[in-house]
């Protein structure tokens, strides 16, 4: 008869008790975060319920577009924002045709305090639509002014004329166009020369 007091115990063999340098190195798969396409980025910028009447192309190609808005003190401002073609980059946004001081503002008026923007990676781990992300930015200027000193753009100073509430003594200086040219001037700058619909500043 078979007993199991009789079986002559066999020491564990040092491969069955250590992993093998395969089972060691393995690391399950995490899928990354899928890309937010392009063209859904711009839909959501192009189509954004507040920011569409005041959008406009200012550009030959698709990456270039400018918004006009109201802060609450009065003041209207240009966003320039530039979309790059590839998708894994982040967008940059321009306070154009203005010379102005804010904590959001390096000195060439490019917007380096939104964090989602301050980085590709940042961006793409937002997962924010570029309209979204577009309407915080304006929507934070509104609310919190730039201190303007200066209004270097033509037709932004005509449309800040044709604008009622503000001061004639508020920011005198801002009225002012520069003699030098602005670096970042375009033709398609006409476009926001007309009577075009301004995104109102609201609380």
């Amino acid at each position: 008869m078979f007993s199991w007091s009789k079986q002559p115990s066999t020491p564990a063999s040092s491969s069955s008790s250590a992993p093998s340098s395969s089972t060691a190195s393995y690391r399950p798969h995490v899928p990354s975060t899928p890309l937010i396409p392009r063209n859904v980025h711009l839909s959501s910028y192009l189509n954004h319920p507040v920011l569409k009447p005041s959008t406009r192309k200012a550009s030959a190609d698709d990456t270039l577009y400018d918004t006009v808005f109201q802060t609450t003190n009065g003041f209207a401002l240009m966003l320039r924002v530039y979309v790059p073609t590839d998708n894994t980059n982040a967008p940059q946004m321009t306070l154009y045709g203005v010379i102005a001081s804010h904590s959001w503002l390096d000195i060439r008026m490019r917007v380096i305090g939104y964090a989602p923007i301050s980085s590709d990676q940042s961006w793409r781990s937002s997962k924010l639509k570029l309209g979204d992300a577009v309407y915080a930015v304006i929507h934070h200027f509104q609310l919190q002014p730039p201190s303007i000193s200066q209004i270097v753009d033509e037709n932004l100073r005509r449309r800040q004329q044709t604008l009622p509430g503000t001061s004639n003594n508020n920011n005198h200086n801002a009225t002012k166009t520069s003699n030098r040219p602005n670096a970042s001037s375009s033709s398609n700058n006409r476009t926001h020369g007309g009577n075009g619909v301004i995104v109102q500043a609201t609380a």
